[in-house]
């Protein structure tokens, strides 16, 4: 049998690891990686392979293309290539990016079995092209697998019509893994970063890099009285020098780190202020509490858990901070103890007619 897993973002690069790690176990499976090179930046994508001592994908592709719509109508072309060449039983592909569509319809195109990994996920905020991306593989797949419970409830109650199971989050399994074999901290002496009294923040989505949010956003930062570390995404980065918005002196940015560092920053601050997917179930399993600038989540559990919140822009950020941290976190359930990788293969192959 021959699988062809989909990646072309850092969170997909993630997801994929643990299942690579997994696919050694099934001597039958032929696995093959296509990056749609979706993201370029090798802080971002190749020194994720290189760090964690992981093959690199077999098909590389190069992004092309001056639009959003070009370089999703490129990634069609290239990927529909390579099935074309390879001929695989079925595709995977994982979350809610541009790659996460372009491998979805060049599956349903040539009629292969296709699997996607989160399965479910819903913020309801169509103006977010995640969103999308999710909503169109969904009713396009042959076999969904939820990382989240309440992912099964989207996926019921808007009637899609495909085989669909609970199986665990990919990316919980990596951090665990990492938790155990990475402990060096010289980021932290790097930066001059005392344990768990720092504060880690990431800001990369589109609504929150642009020049009248990223002044929001800092104008509230700079009223903490605690050091602020900013790991930066290179659409942040450019939106900054382009608009020569001014950085407040409490924040230190930093270039983009890799996973294995990121995982020491988030192990050892005391807050991560964030707008990122990823990381929200991260610091739920760390259960370090988390602020997340955005007016919505598809990650429920974390928030229904009192670990995360979603910042209200109304509260200046210092009180919102204090008020959220006396909350006490619930640990209704351990989500987190689930082995996602062993439970998506034996799922497929279980499901894959």
């Amino acid at each position: 049998m021959k699988i062809i897993s989909i990646v072309g973002t850092r969170p997909q690069f993630l997801k994929l690891i643990p299942l690579i790690q997994e696919f050694k176990n099934y001597s039958t499976i032929q696995h093959i990686v296509i990056h749609s090179g979706q993201h370029y930046d090798d802080n971002m994508s190749k020194s994720i392979f290189t760090t964690l001592e992981i093959p690199m994908p077999k098909y590389i592709l190069t992004r092309s293309g001056n639009t959003l719509s070009q370089n999703l109508g490129n990634m069609i072309i290239n990927i529909d290539n390579i099935i074309t060449q390879e001929n695989p039983n079925i595709i995977i592909v994982f979350g809610d990016c541009d790659t996460t569509t372009a491998g979805s319809l060049v599956a349903i195109k040539s009629k292969i079995f296709l699997v996607h990994i989160e399965a479910g996920m819903r913020s309801y905020n169509k103006k977010m092209p995640e969103e999308l991306n999710r909503l169109i593989t969904d009713n396009i797949s042959d076999l969904l697998l939820c990382s989240t419970r309440d992912s099964i409830n989207n996926i019921q109650n808007e009637n899609i019509n495909a085989h669909y199971s609970y199986v665990g989050n990919l990316q919980i399994d990596l951090l665990k893994y990492c938790c155990k074999k990475y402990l060096n901290k010289d980021i932290l002496n790097k930066n001059e970063l005392i344990e768990n009294n720092f504060i880690l923040l990431t800001i990369h989505r589109a609504y929150n890099t642009n020049q009248a949010s990223l002044k929001v956003i800092f104008n509230q930062l700079k009223e903490i009285k605690s050091d602020i570390i900013f790991p930066i995404h290179p659409r942040t980065k450019k939106i900054i020098e382009k608009d020569n918005i001014p950085v407040p002196a409490n924040i230190k940015v930093i270039p983009p780190v890799d996973y294995l560092n990121m995982t020491i920053l988030e192990r050892f601050c005391k807050l991560i202020i964030t707008d990122s997917g990823g990381i929200q179930p991260e610091a739920g399993f760390l259960k370090k509490k988390c602020i997340v600038m955005r007016s919505e989540t598809e990650w429920l559990y974390e928030i229904n858990n009192n670990n995360n919140i979603l910042y209200d822009y109304k509260t200046p950020l210092p009180i919102f901070i204090e008020n959220f941290i006396s909350i006490p976190v619930k640990n209704t359930n351990n989500s987190y103890s689930v082995c996602a990788s062993r439970n998506i293969i034996n799922t497929i192959l279980t499901n894959y007619k």
